[in-house]
């Protein structure tokens, strides 16, 4: 069965579990234009429950840390958040203040991701590309600049992004992306049924 079929059939969940939270001190107030969301892998293990979550949202909660994103998804497919939209995470060195950032928990060695994690973060990806304008489709980086607004990981950043190599080639990147189209439009399509339900009471 396709993914569109899948997502029709199920009428799944359109919008992000955050199922812990904290306010990370690693952040500037205020950002610029979005113009990317970038991929990131934790390179950490996923337990049940949000105990893996709650790791990250103490882990982003110490200033010694020196960084932060503003998600982060899990195996079981929720979420943390640990810093607003509206500020500026420190998650990928040039590009914090026109980019969003998701965390993974997982390693950039793993070969196969959970597809639950996929759809989570996939559901941020819809939900951005609907706030904020970040096309959904894979994003372009050239010698520091963005040549193409859209979905990258943290390697196509590279050394302005701060040289990582994260989330690992065997990232279905193409796959999230294919996801996040699907979600955005049942995003829409519930939207009009919301307004066109209010407009015959």
């Amino acid at each position: 069965m396709g993914l569109r079929r899948q997502l029709h059939k199920h009428r799944p969940r359109v919008k992000p579990h955050v199922a812990a939270r904290g306010r990370s001190p690693n952040r500037y107030e205020g950002h610029g234009s979005y113009l990317l969301a970038v991929l990131h892998s934790t390179e950490g293990w996923n337990y049940d429950g949000t105990a893996d979550l709650r790791g990250i949202v103490s882990f982003f909660g110490r200033s010694s840390t020196e960084a932060s994103s503003q998600v982060c998804t899990d195996d079981d497919g929720l979420s943390a958040r640990t810093v607003s939209d509206d500020d500026t995470a420190w998650h990928c060195a040039g590009f914090n203040d026109v980019s969003l950032g998701i965390e993974q928990i997982g390693f950039t060695k793993q070969r196969r991701w959970s597809r639950k994690e996929m759809k989570e973060t996939a559901r941020w990806l819809a939900q951005w590309s609907h706030e904020y304008g970040i096309p959904l489709r894979r994003g372009i980086v050239r010698g520091g600049t963005v040549v193409q607004s859209g979905v990258v990981t943290h390697k196509q950043l590279g050394v302005a992004g701060g040289g990582h190599t994260d989330p690992g080639s065997g990232y279905p990147v193409r796959r999230v992306i294919r996801w996040a189209k699907l979600y955005r439009a049942l995003r829409y399509r519930q939207r009009r049924r919301h307004d066109n339900h209010r407009g015959r009471r």
